[in-house]
This record gives structure tokens, C-alpha cells and sequence, in this order.
């Protein structure tokens, strides 16, 4: 009994410590997550890609939030991202974005905002 009871205790916190994919964190039916991921698939990547990634770019691992070129990073940072480019702290030793590129950060954030 000691022993069934230690190898489902050894289960549950192997299953608690195991990664997980984007797939796991966000539902399949969450229409937020997948606006957001179109729209900085299909507008906001091309900004990052022409100011960011020279920088951030050598940042392979997903779990690196600073590598903004992965999607979920991208996400998790939505807000730091915006606030960095609207201050024109971002790109460093770089002109300021355009105001349409700036506005895209924010299109972005906002639909991060609306994930649940």
C-alpha cells in the first residue's frame, strides 16, 4: 500500500513539473488567443522581424521571454513591448518607430488583453 501510494504521489508531481506546449496552455475554442497570434502573425512579426530580432534574436529557447520572434513570448510580453516602443526606448541606439508601427504594438496588446 506504501508503495502505491508513493508511486502515485511520484505521478502527480512529475505531471505538475512536465512542460507544455502553446496547445496545452490555450484552448483549442479560444477565438482571443488565436485573433492576437493571427494578427502578430500577419502584421506585427514583420515590425519585430525589421527592428527587434538583431537584438533579440539569439534568444532560441521558447521558454526565453525575450526572444519576441515566438508568439506565446510575444504574448506574455504585450505589454512590456508596447511600453518600450511608445517610450522610444525601443529599438536602442535606433530612431523611434513610426507612429503606424508604434500602433500596431498597441492593436496587439489590446487583443492580449481580451484573452480570458
Amino acid at each position: 500500500m506504501k508503495k502505491s501510494l508513493y508511486i502515485f504521489l511520484f505521478s502527480l508531481f512529475a505531471v505538475a513539473c512536465s512542460s507544455s506546449s502553446d496547445d496545452e496552455i490555450v484552448p483549442d475554442d479560444n477565438s482571443a488567443y488565436k485573433a492576437a497570434e493571427a494578427y502578430y502573425n500577419n502584421t506585427l512579426k514583420s515590425v519585430i522581424t525589421a527592428n527587434c530580432t538583431s537584438c533579440h534574436a539569439e534568444y532560441h529557447s521558447k521558454s526565453n521571454s525575450s526572444n519576441y520572434g515566438i508568439v506565446s513570448n510575444a504574448i506574455n510580453n504585450a505589454s512590456g513591448m508596447y511600453s518600450q516602443v511608445n517610450s522610444g526606448n525601443m529599438p536602442k541606439n535606433a530612431a523611434k518607430l513610426s507612429q503606424d508601427d508604434i500602433d500596431k504594438f498597441k492593436s496587439f496588446l489590446d487583443l492580449v488583453n481580451e484573452i480570458q
